[in-house]
């Protein structure tokens, strides 16, 4: 062999090396503990004693039993433990959100061709072969759009993918309009809090003129915040004119800061 084969033969074990040292960097092995263990993983998924051996750069050995791990990396894939239909299993990550879909091993077999889904709140189902309408109709009601176009065909089992992205983005947005509806609630909340304290002063103070009138304007904008309507300018400007004492005037300027 010449100089330029013996070159090329060890560029190539070196880009060898350097690839099987690389395709093994993602492989981890995270606890419920917050451990994070690193290097070469062997799953041990079979049988009731599942765990996965982690052998370190020392050499060094540690298994970890299923219900002690968090999730695992394995050849760019991450298996988490999931309780199936036989029962605690490592299963496969196939698309993530708040229902996940998994896929695990059907029994007596080593291919992941089994699907399940598991929602956020705890509800799972196995994808089924038969029933898949009225079984996916059923788990995803709490969804009514998509669970629709399953129970009339818009949507099957050949649309799994489809399935799975409406729903999770369904139940996102609804999500968001409630943190958006309470945080409105919270919001409102507090700037009733500062009108009620304005009300009681007006209310236990001396009689004046416009009194009456001032309680109403409160009672109005308080109304009007409640709804989340935006007060109107003569609102304001007429309690103004009618709350002019001083010993009133924090309690005012306070209110009307919490419009702002």
């Amino acid at each position: 062999m010449n100089k330029f084969g013996i070159i090329h033969l060890v560029l190539f074990f070196l880009l060898m090396l350097s690839y099987l040292f690389s395709s093994g960097q993602g492989d981890q092995v995270v606890t419920i503990k917050g451990e994070t263990l690193t290097g070469t993983l062997k799953p041990l998924a079979f049988g009731p004693d599942k765990k996965i051996q982690v052998t370190g750069v020392d050499k060094k050995k540690t298994t970890v039993p299923l219900l002690q791990v968090k999730y695992y990396t394995f050849k760019g894939d991450t298996y988490r433990p999931v309780k199936g239909p036989q029962g605690y299993t490592f299963m496969k990550v196939v698309k993530d959100g708040y229902a996940t879909l998994y896929a695990f091993q059907l029994e007596n077999q080593t291919s992941y061709d089994g699907r399940f889904l598991v929602k956020k709140d705890g509800e799972s189902t196995e994808i089924p072969n038969l029933s898949f309408k009225k079984i996916m109709t059923r788990f995803l009601n709490d969804c009514e759009e998509v669970s629709a176009k399953v129970e009339n065909g818009m949507l099957s089992k050949k649309d799994l993918d489809v399935i799975i992205d409406e729903y999770n983005q369904c139940i996102e947005q609804r999500t968001q309009a409630r943190e958006k509806a309470v945080a409105t609630r919270v919001e409102a909340v507090k700037k009733i809090n500062s009108w009620d304290v304005l009300e009681d002063k007006v209310k236990t103070y001396e009689a004046f003129e416009g009194k009456e009138s001032a309680l109403e304007m409160i009672t109005e904008i308080k109304n009007k915040i409640a709804r989340g309507e935006k007060v109107p300018n003569f609102l304001t400007s007429g309690l103004k004119s009618s709350v002019t004492q001083p010993d009133l005037q924090d309690a005012l300027n306070s209110a009307l800061k919490d419009l702002e």
